[in-house]
């Protein structure tokens, strides 16, 4: 009786989660702060206060003022990003004001070679995970840095951006 052949699965290594923020206020960011360290454990990374302008509106109509890009201690598993996805949701509804969110959240992770984060809309370059979301990527690795990809959108191309996504790139390669 001869073997069968198998095909050698091996789970990726962790993943590094992130939640990109945007707000126009800094009693509201701090608030949200706290929620998200409640919520998902230590954070131990996060971008300048700098403001970059603008920040567009995941949801569109209006655009926000700061922006920072936080990431925690524990590491994730990368199939874990659709329950992210709907908790960073959840606290959306809990932090907004006469409809509109003073706070927005667009969570991700940061792995080896890009950099991945959620969506709640299909696009010709999106993959749907399930539940509702789907995952884009945002950047690829080469020549020791990110790169971001044609579909990456402007925002996420600025150079204060790529550092940041870099600088946690760092990290998820020194784990």
């Amino acid at each position: 009786m001869s073997a069968k052949w198998k095909a050698p699965l091996k789970e990726p290594p962790a993943a590094r989660f992130y939640i990109a923020v945007a707000f126009d206020e800094d009693e509201h960011y701090h608030d949200m702060k706290k929620k998200l360290a409640a919520e998902f454990g230590k954070i131990d990374f996060e971008t300048n206060p700098d403001p970059l302008l603008p920040v567009p509106s995941l949801y569109g109509g209006h655009d926000y003022r700061k922006f920072r890009v936080i990431s925690f201690e524990r590491p994730i598993a990368r199939e874990e990003l659709v329950d992210l996805r709907r908790r960073c949701l959840a606290l959306e509804v809990r932090h907004q004001k006469n409809g509109r969110l003073l706070v927005e959240l667009d969570p991700g992770y940061v792995h080896i070679y890009g950099a991945v984060r959620t969506a709640l809309e299909e696009d010709f370059h999106r993959i749907y995970l399930y539940g509702g979301i789907y995952g884009e990527s945002l950047y690829y690795f080469e020549k020791m840095s990110y790169r971001p990809w044609l579909h990456t959108p402007d925002f996420f191309r600025s150079p204060e951006i790529l550092v940041a996504f870099n600088d946690l790139r760092l990290i998820v390669s020194q784990a």
